[in-house]
């Protein structure tokens, strides 16, 4: 059995033969430095200072003051400060952005206009092993407001150093846009200040024909300032601006015909319109294509077996503007003196609905026989019955609602009659929605 001595020895001797092994010192030399280097890294680092750059403001109105009076952030919102720190090197060697919250208080804010903020830097994470020394700034100017929107015509604006943007014996029509109304939006104390918007085109040289322009549009203000944060909508939709370029003429005056029996399309009833001719301002590229001036369209369902006279208002005129100023109306008289009319009873059972909408039902309440007087040629007036006749009521074009009870109805005749229903039918229906 060893001894104690014996074994002490051998620990010595196994201990010494460590030391004598030079790739045993290396690697105990390298282990021991090691550590030596981590003691003194986190234990003797010195403090320093680092500016960490660019670390964003965060600015929360969700269930703040400003929210709670509705007030919202206007203009610049995002902001940037450079926080310069304080702490041991190794810990400040991975420190960035993320590891510090910049926040701006909203609390104070109670009303509308530029408020100050002021920054509050912490930690995040409750982080301790620094210490926030400063900041490039301690606060923020952000604009506060509550929002508001409106719809405002355009005002059109033509410049030019030319004395007349049109030919001679031409004139420039009533300005069309494509769009007549832009919504802006922004702030109310800005948008209270608006008075409206134009539309601004520069012409440079004589308009030749019409001419379509994209015109720039601006913001005008009562004290002629500049808005901030005010945006016009457009909807992504480009403005236009049409100049019509008119040219004086002189033509025959005429009416159009609205449901004509097929004969008397080509066939029309005589007619004369007073006064026969009339000075308007016409396109110039439709003076080739225009050989009347149209005062109205009649509707043959106005049209007796007699002479039949109407008036027509200038103001009531929807076509080319007229330049006499003394005229002031238009008076027509239609020849159907050699018509002759016929009285017929439609039956209850002949009138239907062309029930063909989305939104309404339509059905004839309590229908009764309806009787109409027809007016044609002797011979088709001769001719006809009850058996060709019937009376449909179309809502498809009709504005209608669940209080209409009555819309009205249109004869129609089968066959090839040249006659026509005279006067309007009105038939009782009842509304549904569905």
């Amino acid at each position: 059995m060893k001894t104690n001595n014996e074994n002490q020895n051998k620990n010595t001797s196994s201990f010494s033969s460590l030391l004598s092994n030079n790739r045993f010192l290396a690697i105990f030399s390298v282990v021991v430095s090691f550590f030596l280097w981590m003691w003194i890294s986190i234990e003797k680092s010195p403090e320093i200072e680092k500016v960490i750059s660019d670390v964003p403001v965060q600015i929360s109105i969700a269930d703040s003051v400003p929210e709670q009076l509705g007030l919202e952030i206007f203009g610049e919102s995002k902001f940037t400060v450079d926080v310069t720190v304080k702490g041991k090197k190794y810990i400040l060697a991975s420190l960035d952005k993320s590891d510090i919250n910049v926040v701006a208080s909203t609390n104070r804010v109670d009303s509308a206009g530029a408020k100050t903020l002021q920054l509050k830097i912490t930690p995040a994470d409750n982080n301790d092993d620094f210490t926030i020394m400063s900041s490039s700034s301690t606060y923020v100017e952000v604009y506060f407001d509550t929002y508001k929107e409106v719809e405002m015509t355009l005002n059109p604006v033509v410049n030019s150093k030319l004395d007349s943007i049109v030919p001679d014996e031409c004139l420039l029509g009533d300005i069309v846009f494509s769009k007549k109304t832009v919504l802006v939006s922004g702030p109310a104390t800005e948008i209270n200040r608006i008075i409206g918007v134009t539309a601004t085109v520069n012409v440079d040289s004589i308009l030749e024909k019409t001419t379509t322009f994209e015109p720039e549009i601006k913001i005008a203000t009562s004290d002629g300032s500049k808005l901030e944060y005010s945006i016009i909508n457009l909807e992504n939709n480009d403005i236009t601006m049409t100049l019509p370029v008119l040219k004086i003429v002189t033509l025959p005056t005429a009416i159009e015909f609205r449901n004509a029996p097929s004969y008397f399309i080509n066939n029309p009833l005589s007619y004369t319109v007073s006064p026969s001719s009339v000075r308007v301002a016409l396109p110039i590229d439709a003076i080739e294509t225009t050989k009347y001036f149209v005062v109205d369209t009649i509707d043959f369902s106005d049209i007796q077996n007699s002479y039949n006279t109407f008036q027509i208002n200038v103001e009531d005129v929807n076509s080319y503007k007229i330049m006499d100023e003394n005229i002031k109306s238009f008076r027509v008289r239609i020849n159907a003196s050699e018509m002759v009319s016929k009285t017929l009873t439609i039956s209850a059972s002949k009138i239907s609905v062309n029930n063909s909408r989305d939104d309404f039902n339509v059905k004839l309440n309590s229908p009764k026989d309806v009787v109409v007087t027809l007016v044609g040629t002797q011979a088709d007036i001769e001719a006809i019955t009850e058996e060709n006749l019937s009376i449909v009521v179309n809502t498809s074009d009709k504005t209608i609602t669940n209080d209409t009870t009555l819309i009205q109805g249109t004869v129609t005749i089968s066959g090839e009659f040249n006659c026509w229903a005279v006067g309007k039918i009105d038939i009782k229906v009842t509304v549904t929605e569905k």
